[in-house]
């Protein structure tokens, strides 16, 4: 069994990144997979798999440091570009790449900051969530995952394990959510902090959250393409066209690691 892997950060959320064409590492107890997270002190693994049709270059399947597979990540996605155009070498370089992930199909570019396109957004604000924390803005959409975004004055005030769990464990939502709180910066610029299911605590990133956030802003407060969101781990940029049809996460990308699991 191969466990050799690559341990990247994009954006401060950090990932074990392995091919698992051979299938090899699929189907262990999710208490191991859970392990290798605590072991490298990561957000959750990344495996590369068979592509599932014709017209798709690879398979992409995510785990939470719970161990649990998810149905996507948008930081994910741009580290396992870097790791197919960069790493993997049996794989063509190419300009961009067609992948699938459990429920979705995505683009994305090997290249500088390595940009995805979301394609998974619905549900525009499909729970009232306004109850659940006060805020002056709040928002529901699902960006391949689902997300509750509230709008805060004091960013770093926010007792985000406290009021990320209760939220994230609300009853209304089936599956749990993913909890955002931002502060405005100025129009078209925000700061974000984000409590994450899986991971049951603060990540330094999450691109799917910055997605939502930007989005619900520009549909709501009519923000123009691109919007900037400042993350603890570091800057993600969401760019969209007028319809939504066309979304783009982008940011840096760091391979940390090459190594093998014990």
């Amino acid at each position: 069994m191969s466990k050799n892997f690559c341990r990247y950060s994009a954006t401060g959320n950090t990932f074990l990144i392995f091919d698992n064409r051979s299938g090899e590492l699929s189907d262990l107890p999710r208490e191991t997979y859970a392990s290798w997270c605590k072991d490298h002190q990561v957000d959750g693994l990344l495996f590369v798999e068979p592509p599932r049709g014709e017209d798709f270059d690879f398979h992409m399947r995510y785990l939470n440091a719970d161990g649990g597979e998810v149905e996507m990540c948008g930081n994910g996605a741009r580290a396992i570009l870097h790791f197919v155009s960069r790493e993997l070498k049996v794989i063509p370089r190419k300009d961009s790449y067609q992948f699938s992930t459990q429920k979705g199909v995505y683009w994305g570019k090997g290249s500088e900051n390595f940009p995805v396109q979301m394609t998974e957004i619905y549900d525009w604000n499909k729970f009232n969530v306004s109850d659940l924390f006060s805020s002056s803005f709040s928002y529901y959409l699902n960006t391949g995952v689902p997300h509750t975004i509230f709008e805060v004055d004091f960013l770093k005030e926010v007792d985000l394990q406290k009021i990320g769990s209760e939220i994230r464990y609300n009853p209304r939502f089936e599956k749990g959510v993913n909890v955002n709180f931002f502060k405005v910066i100025k129009p078209n610029e925000v700061s974000m902090r984000t409590y994450e299911r899986g991971v049951e605590g603060e990540t330094l990133s999450c691109g799917t959250g910055a997605t939502a956030v930007a989005l619900s802003l520009a549909k709501e407060r009519g923000w123009d393409s691109p919007i900037k969101v400042h993350v603890p781990g570091g800057e993600l940029s969401i760019s969209f066209d007028c319809d939504f049809e066309k979304v783009y996460l982008e940011g840096p990308v760091d391979l940390l690691e090459r190594s093998s699991l014990a």
